[in-house]
């Protein structure tokens, strides 16, 4: 907003001398506004407190001993987790604002320490060995619980990770290096089938309105996963049409999803799964037999790609 308009507004009598006031403050520069700063820092403060707890117990095991360790993070996950049922708010199919401006963060702090209590009885005892599958499905559970009862994204982040592991879905740069998501049996159609049936809870709480701003979260992670299984599976199986046509129907999908939320990352998902689909369906055709084809068609992928930023540059603007 220019720093001329709110007067302009009060000499017209749009707002109120008091409003003028306020509004003028701001658009002077005389108040600056701190608050995705502050929330940064206690995010970083967050994961800066739960990994030094796992360097301390790392470098002083041998002195203080395994079970006073694990007794002392179960007692902070326990405090947590009590301060939240105690001071939260009831539940809502609603955005929830929490009690106090670190109600978030120590929801967060919980579970976190909640996986360091689970990790560290795995690593010193073994004690899940047997059980790892459902011990991750019941962290994925527990997490979900606490996501939506305290309407903490994060937490839903979470859970999302979770269950997806107990599906022995995983991604990340190192998989992608040693191929190891490529070389796994059967994983591209699992996450194929995860990937759907998430999308399709999420739709429906969101048509009914529970946690509608959940599905965001919900979306981001799956269409990424069902994207990147749908790539996958075409160069695993043989009969590769079937994939294709999954990530046209996939696109058509992140497209219609794009426009209603006006966010452009899914625009970005589809563009990348639509141009390394249709790449490939030329190449198994054999249009690139021709040295020719190829180079105008790296010409026009280049020119679309420079047409995409183009054509939905106000998408930039909008939702993430």
């Amino acid at each position: 907003m220019p720093q001329s308009t709110p007067r302009e507004l009060f000499e017209k009598g749009f707002i109120s001398e008091d409003q003028f006031n306020k509004i003028d403050l701001i658009t002077s520069g005389k108040i600056v506004s701190v608050f995705y700063e502050l929330r940064t820092l206690l995010y970083l403060g967050v994961l800066l407190f739960t990994s030094g707890i796992g360097i301390l117990v790392y470098q002083n095991i041998g002195s203080m001993g395994h079970i006073i360790a694990i007794a002392g993070l179960f007692i902070i996950t326990s405090l947590c987790f009590l301060y939240c049922f105690k001071t939260g708010p009831a539940y809502s199919h609603q955005p929830v604002k929490g009690p106090t401006p670190y109600f978030d963060y120590i929801v967060l702090l919980g579970s976190l320490l909640f996986i360091s209590v689970q990790g560290y009885l795995q690593f010193q005892y073994g004690l899940l060995t047997e059980y790892l599958g459902y011990s991750t499905l019941v962290t994925a559970a527990f997490f979900f619980f606490i996501a939506y009862r305290f309407d903490h994204i994060g937490v839903l982040s979470l859970a999302i990770t979770a269950l997806a592991s107990f599906w022995s879905i995983q991604l990340s740069p190192q998989k992608w290096y040693s191929s190891d998501f490529l070389s796994s049996s059967n994983l591209p159609t699992t996450a194929l089938i995860f990937s759907v049936v998430m999308i399709a809870i999420a739709m429906l709480l969101d048509s009914r309105s529970i946690k509608k701003h959940f599905t965001f979260t919900y979306l981001n992670f799956n269409l990424l996963i069902f994207f990147v299984a749908g790539i996958a599976g075409l160069f695993l199986e043989e009969n590769y049409a079937v994939y294709v046509l999954l990530l046209y129907a996939g696109c058509a999908f992140a497209y219609w999803y794009a426009q209603r939320s006006k966010s452009f990352l899914f625009l970005l998902y589809l563009f990348i799964a639509a141009y390394i689909t249709t790449t490939f369906l030329l190449e198994e055709v054999g249009f690139f037999d021709e040295i020719s084809l190829l180079f105008f068609y790296s010409i026009a992928s280049c020119g679309g790609f420079i047409w995409f930023i183009v054509r939905f540059r106000n998408y930039f603007n909008r939702n993430a």
